[in-house]
């Protein structure tokens, strides 16, 4: 019996894929396709509110987040292998992020970029997974991307003194 509760404990407090939480190619091929890599946030270790878009360079569509320019910093002209690369590299982190998540961004079937969000354990953000919610809205030839950190994630890194990412 007791091997069973220690088997089951260890089932939900150890990552069973401490090695596979990276994006391995998410439909991004080395081809004709060249990308900016969108680095939004990354303003300290593990900050929950980074995440990464891939906005496809000759699809005439701009693809920029909803915030000052001081909150991202753009990569021009990255190959796919390299932007993967640089997306392993800033969200990875496997004592707090699960897997790594890429979305497509699309309108009307066509595909003019790519969002990287880390998805965390969910012991890190008491339950909440993933921590950052995007909406993205298009006009004419740009795409907008609005970002909200969750209520209780905002308050859990910012306000709590006992989390292991509070910014000191």
């Amino acid at each position: 019996m007791s091997k069973l509760i220690f088997i089951l404990v260890s089932l939900v407090f150890i990552p069973l894929n401490l090695f596979a939480a990276t994006v391995e190619n998410c439909g991004i091929t080395d081809g004709e396709d060249s990308y900016n890599v969108i680095i939004y946030s990354n303003s300290f270790i593990n900050d929950p509110e980074t995440f990464i878009v891939l906005d496809k360079v000759n699809d005439n569509v701009t693809i920029s987040p909803y915030a000052p320019s001081f909150n991202y910093r753009t990569i021009e002209n990255v190959n796919g292998n390299e932007a993967l690369k640089i997306a392993n590299e800033v969200l990875l982190d496997k004592a707090f992020v699960n897997f790594l998540r890429c979305s497509p961004i699309r309108d009307e079937g066509t595909i003019f970029g790519y969002e990287i969000k880390p998805i965390y354990h969910p012991w890190v953000f008491r339950g909440i997974m993933e921590p950052l919610q995007t909406v993205y809205r298009k006009e004419g030839n740009t795409i907008s991307i609005y970002i909200h950190l969750h209520p209780r994630v905002r308050r859990q890194v910012y306000d709590d003194d006992s989390h292991p990412m509070r910014w000191r």
